[in-house]
């Protein structure tokens, strides 16, 4: 593990036992590196937030903002900050901190239609459904999308030996149809002990340890199926008029 790791696990630390100061030296020992790490400025934001310091918590949400306009976490706590709305925050809901190999951030496929992405919000809880080809992601019990195929096999398989996991929608645009759900680990189980959730290089879940390969390759872990591929979900692409 590099040295840019380990102080993001010390940060995400830090922040989890609420030791702000610590969390302050972590994260901008991080941008000294790499001023422009997203998940750094937005944790270092947060920190400042805590300890009174305000203006230099504006600071860093701008400075994500000037990297990635886009970026919700920035948004809403400058949206906060305007409006004195600084309570100490739900990390596991509302911030999505980064947690190497037990989280991740990822874009939603087959989506729903527009009417219930329109009624999503940032931090709102979802339900994983295992399927039989991949995992669909609920919110307010009404059906959103789904993971992708490689990790819908991975967290399927995860789930079938024990784990378990907390999801998030992490961010919606309805005009581009895009949702992002934040997944995090949240048991471990003792058969999946050496096994990490989200590999570090997600992109390509070949290219992963001894372990992990055995993981995937082994043929005798039940699929589960909670509910088939058929559902009436109402996809943006194949929306049809009901007919009489």
């Amino acid at each position: 593990m590099n040295k840019q790791s380990v102080l993001q696990l010390q940060a995400v630390k830090a922040a989890k036992n609420s030791d702000w100061k610590k969390a302050v030296a972590f994260n901008e020992e991080i941008l000294k590196t790499n001023s422009q790490n997203l998940g750094a400025l937005n944790r270092l934001g947060l920190a400042y937030i805590q300890i009174g310091k305000k203006t230099k918590a504006k600071r860093s949400f701008k400075q994500v903002l000037e990297i990635d306009s886009s970026n919700n976490i920035a948004q809403k706590n400058l949206e906060k900050l305007k409006n004195k709305q600084t309570t100490t925050p739900n990390f596991s809901k509302e911030h999505f901190i980064e947690e190497p190999g037990r989280t991740t951030i990822v874009e939603l496929h087959r989506l729903a239609g527009k009417t219930v992405l329109t009624n999503l919000a940032s931090g709102s809880e979802c339900k994983l459904k295992i399927k039989n080809r991949y995992i669909a992601v609920e919110a307010n019990k009404k059906y959103v999308g789904t993971l992708p195929e490689d990790l819908s096999f991975r967290l399927t398989k995860l789930i079938n030996r024990g784990n378990k996991y907390d999801c998030f929608i992490h961010s919606i645009s309805v005009k581009s149809c895009q949702v992002h759900t934040y997944i995090k680990e949240v048991v471990r189980s003792k058969r999946n002990t050496n096994i990490l959730s989200f590999p570090a290089n997600k992109d390509n879940i070949a290219t992963i340890n001894d372990i992990d390969e055995k993981f995937l390759l082994e043929d005798n872990v039940p699929m589960e199926i909670v509910s088939t591929d058929t559902d009436n979900e109402l996809m943006i692409e194949n929306i049809q008029p009901k007919e009489e």
